[in-house]
């Protein structure tokens, strides 16, 4: 009897001594010495534009969240796809981030690029463009889309463009209605500069970086490529609803190189979901420079949203895109 119980209570302890040995590693999964280092986001476009803002403004926030500091990096060219190449080619440590937007889905339809979202771990969707603006000079007296559309037909005019980014499409959707050539300067500063230099007709960019000239009465805007007007420009009436169906819903994302450690992903995200849903300052910062509303949307609604943006994008062949 004595022998059965040492033998039962050796059985006990070995299987309490398993039970730890297999909890063990688990537990030690559960932590992760992460940030111990600087974070770079990379921003695939210039600065000066609501990309490059949104960037910086949440690495400012992040730095305070995660203790460490957290710089933004332009890497550009090719509509972003530079500069999201990098990113995706980068060692998943969790200490390379991107942030970008549709323009990633515009590169792969255009042959840029050959990738796209399931190249990264997303973290999910981090900003929303209220729309983007059109606009011409104020020389010109147009003041509508209908006007616009009247003068192209007599003589065929400019709009700036950015091949691979958002607003070649908004570019394209235009051009169905009216007589447009559509010329690549850059982003949104450089067609900022083309319009004010008579280079361009035409542009379409976010109202943040507009909005200066419109108020110096240099710049009319017509319209927005939205679907509603904005919550925060309300004044300025959508192209659908002037009767021209232009319309592109910009999202920014965040994400890491594939293969980043799944903890590292949601821990990021669990500082910028805070950062987006409960710090009131960023929220003035965003409405102030961009006319943006506070947006997160985790990864794995995200990649639905994107899935109806790519469908959007599909409707255009390769070479009209181009």
């Amino acid at each position: 009897m004595k022998k059965l119980l040492v033998s039962l209570w050796t059985l006990l302890l070995a299987s309490m001594l398993l039970s730890v040995s297999v909890l063990l590693p688990a537990v030690a999964e559960e932590a992760i010495a992460w940030p111990e280092k600087a974070i770079t986001i990379v921003v695939p476009f210039g600065s000066g534009g609501d990309s490059d803002y949104n960037a910086r403004i949440m690495a400012k926030y992040l730095t305070e969240e995660l203790g460490v500091t957290v710089v933004v990096e332009n890497i550009t060219g090719s509509g972003g796809s530079i500069g999201s190449a990098s990113v995706k080619d980068a060692r998943p440590d969790g200490y390379t981030v991107l942030q970008n937007h549709n323009a990633l889905m515009i590169s792969r339809a255009n042959g840029i690029s050959d990738f796209g979202l399931e190249a990264f771990e997303l973290v999910g969707i981090t900003a929303a463009n209220p729309g983007d603006v059109i606009a011409v000079a104020s020389s010109t007296g147009i003041t509508t889309l209908q006007e616009l559309v009247d003068a192209s037909k007599e003589k065929k005019m400019t709009i700036a463009t950015n091949i691979g980014a958002t607003t070649q499409v908004s570019s394209f959707m235009l051009g169905q209605f009216a007589n447009l050539t559509q010329v690549d300067v850059g982003g949104i500063s450089d067609k900022v500069v083309a319009l004010l230099g008579g280079h361009v007709d035409i542009i379409v960019g976010p109202y943040g970086n507009i909005k200066p000239y419109e108020e110096s009465g240099e710049f009319n805007v017509l319209g927005v490529t939205a679907q509603e007007r904005a919550l925060t420009f309300p004044e300025i009436p959508t192209c659908i609803e002037q009767g021209y169906e232009v319309y592109f819903p910009t999202r920014f994302f965040m994400a890491f190189p594939k293969g980043t450690d799944p903890r590292i992903v949601e821990k990021f995200a669990a500082a910028v979901e805070k950062i987006i849903t409960t710090n009131e300052e960023y929220a003035k910062e965003i409405a102030n420079a961009y006319y943006q509303t506070p947006l997160f949307v985790p990864a794995e609604e995200a990649l639905t949203i994107y899935a109806e943006i790519e469908e959007l994008i599909s409707r255009f062949t390769l070479t009209e895109l181009k």
